[in-house]
């Protein structure tokens, strides 16, 4: 009979510890992002994934907030960029946070259900999106700035899985980005100047009107924070066509050099 227990013990330890490695695969626990929140853990806390040092794999944060500065109750897209530079497999995978020094801010929201999904305050990886392509991995999502203070901080950490079927030889690097905010009043012009693109979405030209004058030049920027300085042509001074034929299908924030912009979908 203690043969029979100690086989029943070792066959449920075995499912339990497949079924631990399956959930992983399929995002980071709650905690893991290498910020203060969670005690400095990122991916290669006690008993996770842990490995050598970084050996050319690098970890970009990037957001379109204006240079400005992001403003209170604003969205914002935040994009995290995970390149092996050929050092490595594609499965990579994340844990994020914003956070300041008085713990959480504001609020995280899932852009793109296919790749991340959240966990608390947290936002990691789903199993389809832990695989990259050429060695690079991208994930992005919402924020709302809700009544967050300047310098709040993006954390992020990745694990570049080498996978060898275990938890060892993993690659983790952590980054941080802070976030300056938009100390003016809130009447300036930056809160009452309206831009609409049509039409949206489009596959050659988009058509920009605003309420008072855009200034040159407008850029494309994309998910995954690269920029595209677009042709534009003047209709007048609150009016341009842009030629977008050339960029890659995709979602990109249209931006004029004095940060008034609007989101368009390029199919």
């Amino acid at each position: 009979m203690k043969k029979k227990y100690f086989l029943y013990l070792s066959l449920g330890l075995s499912i339990f510890l497949a079924h631990n490695a399956y959930t992983n695969s399929g995002g980071a626990p709650s905690g893991n992002s290498g910020s203060p929140a969670s005690n400095g853990n990122g991916c290669d806390r006690a008993g996770c994934h842990n490995g050598p040092a970084a050996a050319g794999q690098t970890v970009t944060i990037s957001t379109n907030i204006p240079s400005a500065g992001f403003k209170e109750d604003s969205i914002y897209e935040i994009t995290i960029t995970a390149d092996n530079n050929g050092t490595g497999t594609d499965r990579m995978g994340f844990s994020a946070s914003v956070e300041s020094a008085s713990g959480h801010e504001g609020t995280i929201t899932i852009s793109d259900a296919a790749r991340t999904r959240k966990l608390q305050n947290y936002i990691t990886h789903t199993f389809s999106g832990i695989s990259g392509s050429s060695g690079v991995n991208t994930w992005s999502f919402d924020w709302n700035a809700g009544q967050a203070p300047d310098q709040t901080t993006v954390y992020a950490s990745v694990n570049f899985a080498n996978q060898n079927g275990n938890t060892s030889g993993d690659v983790i690097v952590n980054q941080s980005l802070s976030l300056d905010k938009n100390l003016g009043i809130g009447t300036g012009e930056l809160d009452i100047v309206k831009v609409a693109a049509y039409p949206n979405p489009a596959s050659d030209i988009v058509y920009l009107a605003s309420d008072q004058k855009l200034e040159l030049p407008i850029s494309a920027i994309s998910g995954n924070g690269q920029v595209f300085e677009l042709e534009a042509k003047a209709i007048d001074a609150q009016h341009y066509s842009l030629a977008i034929s050339n960029l890659p299908n995709g979602v990109y924030l249209i931006r004029d050099a004095a940060n008034h912009q609007v989101r368009i979908t390029k199919q």
